[in-house]
């Protein structure tokens, strides 16, 4: 996971250029913010640096960057759920090639759950900013099937102050592993 100031940042940037990226044909969009080691944005990026970040930081900090990324995507909404709708689609592709590789090779890929499953959890984010459920539903549904099938239950596979930001329901998928 990102360290806070990298997060920070990256929130920071991406909000600044948020309604740039909206209104652009790029679904990764690279941050001009002379930090080459940002991340490019995405709205699913920009949501999962947000979760992270209201864990981790006081609420003061993140007022400003969270008001005007309400602001912007309210003005440029149906922008924003294209976006999102797009990015879904991609994510869920990931997820489907990770879980797919894990299927046939469990021992080379178990021990890169604890980085892959970030899909998931945008694809959740993302998926709360639609009015309508995405086609790909059913898809994940099938795909948490296959994870549950492989899963053992345990303890939060991320950084322990990100617990409050991602509870255990709806996020069941993060308090556990692979087996191999």
């Amino acid at each position: 996971m990102p360290a806070l100031e990298q997060d920070l940042s990256f929130f920071e940037a991406g909000v600044d250029e948020l309604a740039d990226f909206l209104l652009s044909n790029e679904l990764f969009w690279p941050l001009s913010s002379g930090r080459c080691e940002l991340p490019r944005l995405t709205v699913g990026g920009l949501l999962l640096a947000q979760a992270r970040l209201r864990a981790r930081v006081e609420r003061f900090r993140l007022e400003r960057c969270e008001l005007q990324l309400e602001a912007t995507r309210v003005k440029w909404r149906v922008a924003w759920e294209a976006k999102s709708r797009l990015e879904a689609r991609t994510r869920l592709d990931l997820w489907t090639h990770y879980l797919s590789d894990y299927r046939l090779l469990p021992e080379e890929h178990a021990d890169r759950y604890q980085h892959e499953v970030q899909w998931r959890v945008m694809l959740h984010l993302l998926k709360a900013q639609l009015p309508a459920p995405i086609a790909e539903t059913e898809i994940l549904v099938g795909l948490d099937q296959v994870l549950q099938a492989g899963f053992l239950p345990g303890d939060f596979v991320w950084e322990v102050d990100l617990v409050p930001a991602f509870p255990r329901d709806p996020y069941w998928y993060l308090y556990g592993l692979l087996k191999t």
